[in-house]
């Protein structure tokens, strides 16, 4: 049996983005793509909506990128985090800084907004130092804020 052409409504992996016309196999379009609302037969009038769809998407990814590049401008505007820890001798903490921690540190001094999963931390901050931490804050837009984990005078 020949393939079949779908218009696809949403992007989907390994087989082509929101708005084009892909041509796949009957059973495939039939068993999922259509029932799960990811493709739509492309009718000129499916056509048109989807078309609109996809200029309020691309409108909507082009304002969060302005917001994502006024965060930026706040943060390379602030200088650097400073964070006073209980720690022993050797500099190790008792407890460690998340991103959590860094979260509520930079949105409550710098006046922005960022969330967990924009902070990109391979693993929990457990010594004093100096510390270059990334945040994604959208999928063009990336910043570095610099930590420094100081040790808290008794």
């Amino acid at each position: 049996m020949p393939n079949i052409k779908v218009l696809l409504n949403d992007n989907v992996e390994k087989l082509g983005q929101i708005g084009e016309i892909v041509s796949v196999k009957p059973g495939y379009a039939r068993n999922y793509l259509l029932p799960e609302g990811l493709a739509a037969i492309p009718t000129v009038g499916e056509i048109r909506r989807i078309q609109k769809k996809k200029e309020l998407l691309e409108k909507q990814y082009q304002e969060e990128k302005v917001q994502a590049e006024e965060v930026l401008k706040k943060l390379n505007n602030h200088g650097d985090f400073v964070i006073l820890v209980k720690a022993g001798e050797a500099g190790k903490l008792f407890g460690a800084i998340t991103a959590k921690d860094i979260v509520e540190r930079v949105n409550s001094e710098a006046g922005v907004d960022i969330t967990r999963k924009q902070v990109q931390l391979k693993r929990a901050i457990g010594e004093v130092g100096e510390y270059s931490i990334k945040l994604k804050l959208h999928n063009e837009v990336s910043a570095e804020v610099k930590f420094v984990v100081k040790k808290e005078e008794e």
